[in-house]
């Protein structure tokens, strides 16, 4: 029987799982030294255009005409689509457990959430677990590569963004989407935008637009914080002390002294979605 390119690559990613993940995660030292700097800043500019021009104000359209319970519920939902690739993810770094309790949760929410417009698993103890394929090659040991700034999407690293492309290929749901209805382009390009506007509307909820106006470099800011993030949710939410941030540069001395308050009190909560935002113009929104 002749293997589709999807499932070529989904058994070559469970060969590579039972064949047993690296003892430490692959290191982000190269990704904080930033070698492309230059280049990223030109694109985190022009990032920033699209999103005050765009972006946010279709942001702010979305939530002055869209009830906060609604919009919660469009996140539920979108939350709910990326469960299958979290469960996926889960199997290929050999934790079973969390891949079980994701499996319990995407039933759940799908069966009584009403396809995740509520969020029940979480009210009975099961919370969101995200795992991408950015995290599953750092479990293999894969290093993160260079630290990249994509257009639209936003920050990257080059492990993370060949992660996201992957996702692309392999995501299950635009396959079933597109064998229930004929308008297959229609479809990702809602999606894609629902995602965008929600994602941007929870930065607008974390205070992530005040935090960028208090910083003397907004670039440097953006990539801190995503490394950061993306370094907690590889380990878990429990990054080793002896991280790869040491190699990053020095970040302005306003700053630094906001991350250090930060590092004692999270100034701002950070959201259970699957794609919790980091402060970051425009947020990266991927079309399943």
């Amino acid at each position: 029987m002749r293997l589709s390119a999807v499932q070529r690559i989904v058994v070559a990613a469970s060969l590579v799982a039972v064949a047993g993940c690296a003892s430490k995660p692959g290191s982000m030292a190269e990704a904080y030294r930033d070698p492309y700097e230059k280049f990223n800043r030109k694109v985190y500019a022009l990032n920033k255009g699209l999103d005050r021009y765009a972006l946010l104000p279709g942001a702010k359209v979305y939530r002055a005409s869209v009830p906060a319970a609604a919009r919660r519920g469009v996140a539920g939902g979108l939350a709910n689509l990326d469960e299958p690739l979290n469960f996926a993810n889960a199997g290929f770094q050999g934790k079973p457990k969390e891949a079980g309790r994701t499996f319990a949760r995407f039933m759940i929410n799908t069966i009584l959430g009403v396809a995740g417009l509520v969020d029940v698993a979480t009210d009975w103890g099961l919370p969101a677990q995200p795992e991408d394929f950015g995290q599953t090659f750092a479990v293999w040991g894969i290093p993160s590569g260079p630290y990249l700034m994509l257009p639209f999407f936003g920050p990257s690293t080059l492990r993370e963004g060949v992660g996201l492309a992957i996702e692309q290929v392999v995501d299950p749901v635009p396959y079933v989407r597109n064998r229930i209805t004929p308008w297959h382009t229609i479809n990702t390009v809602e999606q894609f935008g629902l995602k965008a506007l929600n994602l941007r509307s929870n930065l607008i909820d974390a205070g992530a637009d005040s935090v960028l106006a208090g910083s003397l470099d907004e670039y440097a800011t953006v990539r801190s914080a995503y490394l950061q993030r993306r370094q907690s949710l590889i380990y878990d939410g429990n990054p080793p002390d002896d991280d790869d941030s040491g190699d990053a540069p020095p970040l302005p001395a306003k700053d630094a002294a906001t991350k250090d308050a930060g590092n004692a009190a999270p100034v701002t909560p950070a959201p259970a979605a699957a794609d919790a935002p980091t402060p970051q113009t425009p947020p990266a929104a991927s079309p399943k």
